[in-house]
């Protein structure tokens, strides 16, 4: 097979892949509080609220790096990082590693510290 036929394949591939509703969509998780609770949730393109769940044989709505129930409300968007849902304000995980990376609070452990991002989501962001 010459270079092109190859390229061709592997571009209708890609587009097959793609096209998949598993693959097309990423979304992005959004945590309010951890501990004692560490209580999560998507949203989709019409910003409604799906909370994530780790019950026994639940009924998964989207499966997104965990099973996510969608809700009857819709998400308030603040920032690109923050949403508001539930009465409760929730900021993407991306946004918490990049809070604890600037200000890194180690937890004294018997060998090592780790640091376990706890904390809260307010209108400002993450706060520890």
């Amino acid at each position: 097979m010459n270079l092109a036929g190859k390229q061709l394949k592997l571009l209708l591939l890609s587009l097959i892949l793609l096209s998949n509703p598993l693959y097309a969509e990423k979304y992005t998780i959004y945590t309010t509080q951890r501990p004692p609770f560490s209580w999560s949730g998507i949203i989709d393109a019409n910003n409604n609220f799906y909370y994530f769940t780790n019950a026994y044989e639940p009924k998964c709505d989207i499966v997104a790096g965990g099973c996510f129930i969608k809700t009857n409300e819709r998400a308030e968007i603040i920032s690109k990082d923050i949403i508001k849902a539930q009465g409760r304000y929730f900021c993407s995980e991306e946004h918490i590693k990049a809070v604890n990376k600037a200000n890194p609070k180690p937890s004294p452990l018997r060998y090592s510290s780790v640091d376990f991002g706890y904390g809260k989501c307010t209108k400002d962001g993450w706060v520890r």
